[in-house]
């Protein structure tokens, strides 16, 4: 354990503590290549102003402080006003990072972030709280990242990593909705191969630029990786919640999805690579109060289960399955829709206007959907073939109803080879 008060820090909140910083990561660094010893740095409880550069991060290296609002990095450019200045970065294009050149066996706790004195001319994808790419070994845990004007946690790659109890707030404050990045919580997938074993936990996302949690696949041709999972986190108030724009079998599991503006949960080719995610479980959620749509799936080949989960009260559609123009769009296999409570939505509790094969609505409960503008509780307005509708439990309570169809197939639609069973559908009480 170094502190970095005995090496040059002053942590007053005016003096710019970043070339000294910079100067004990290289210390530190240069002794942990030479006996191969991971060694961390104390930043007692203080304020640390990082001005006009950010830190080149080294590997075998952690940081730690006393605690969010004890320990504050304070970020600033007032020396370098089109400088994006995040805490500590490592990138492939600025500095080589790659599966044989990564950071190792760190740890990043205790600590706040404050990006609100950042100013820059326009948006910038490094202005960062961390950025760090090709991560091995990572903990992240304990964090307070807020008012970047960029992703306050927007590390990519991260094999063998979990990051924990993570706050990231009004992060991506320049961005205008579709930048790259800008999320609390943004983080590009793929560069370790076909698995990538990273779980996120227990973080929470308010009002951020784009998403609160994404998971991005960074090129084209990667393979999308298994071995990710959201547990227990909290997304509300962002443009999206949380997105899955490029894994394979994305586990999302307890989290709760609230007044984001676009979409609580979104699988869609939104990303830079306009590839979405496959094969993924969303679980036990809670998706509430979204402006637009509660889930919404789409440029998928399939795969996707959405189970045991209040979908209810967005102003779109509870559940809609269509493509983003631009981006994949063939039929998707697989999806089920099993389990969940799906109520009082703006428009239909399921909408379904992108083709599917083989898919499964099995055992929901659906009532009061169309408060906005009148619905249905399942609307299908593409080609469904095979699918299986089994259990559903269709009706509306109110008086006047609002849902005022159960099954409804548009001119558009059409249901080839469907197989129906116990399907209870009232449009009214």
């Amino acid at each position: 354990m170094v502190d970095a008060r005995e090496h040059g820090l002053a942590g007053d909140g005016r003096t710019n503590d970043q070339p000294a910083l910079q100067r004990l990561v290289d210390e530190v660094g240069d002794a942990v290549e030479r006996d191969g010893i991971p060694r961390t740095i104390h930043c007692p409880a203080g304020v640390y102003a990082i001005q006009d550069a950010g830190t080149v991060w080294r590997s075998g290296v952690s940081l730690v402080g006393d605690g969010p609002a004890a320990t504050r990095f304070v970020l600033s450019n007032p020396g370098a006003p089109t400088t994006a200045t995040p805490l500590a970065f490592f990138t492939t294009l600025q500095h080589g990072a790659s599966t044989g050149r990564c950071i190792a066996d760190v740890t990043f706790a205790a600590f706040e972030i404050d990006g609100s004195a950042i100013t820059l001319p326009s948006y910038d994808v490094l202005a960062k709280g961390l950025g760090l790419q090709y991560v091995l070994r990572g903990t992240f845990h304990d964090l307070h990242i807020h008012d970047t004007p960029a992703t306050g946690f927007g590390c990519d790659f991260l094999q063998d990593t979990t990051v924990a109890r993570v706050l990231a707030e009004h992060c991506g404050r320049l961005d205008t909705g579709w930048e790259r990045g800008g999320a609390g919580i943004g983080i590009g997938v793929g560069g370790w191969g076909d698995v990538e074993r990273l779980t996120i936990s227990d973080c929470v996302t308010l009002r951020n630029g784009t998403n609160g949690i994404f998971l991005e696949l960074q090129q084209a041709d990667w393979t999308r990786p298994r071995g990710i999972r959201v547990l227990g986190c909290h997304a509300q108030g962002n443009f999206y919640g949380i997105s899955d724009w490029g894994a394979d079998g994305l586990v999302v599991s307890g989290c709760t999805m609230i007044e984001n503006h676009v979409a609580g949960f979104d699988v869609s080719g939104q990303g830079t690579t306009h590839i979405a995610g496959r094969y993924g479980v969303v679980s036990g959620c809670v998706i509430d109060d979204n402006v637009g749509e509660g889930v919404s799936i789409g440029n998928t080949p399939g795969g996707y289960a959405v189970a045991s989960s209040r979908i209810s009260r967005n102003g779109g559609h509870g559940y809609r399955q269509h493509n983003l123009p631009g981006a994949r769009s063939l039929p998707a296999c697989d999806i089920v829709i099993e389990g969940n409570d799906i109520w009082d939505n703006g428009r239909d509790g399921i909408r379904i206007d992108g083709s599917l094969v083989d898919a499964f609505l099995v055992d929901n409960r659906i009532r009061g959907n169309g408060l906005r503008e009148g619905g249905a509780g399942i609307t299908i307005n593409a080609r469904v073939e095979g699918a299986t509708l089994r259990g559903q439990r269709i009706w509306d309570r109110r008086d006047p109803p609002t849902q005022h169809s159960g099954l409804r197939v548009t001119a558009r639609g059409s249901l080839v080879n469907t197989a129906f069973s116990d399907l209870d559908a009232v449009a009214t009480a």
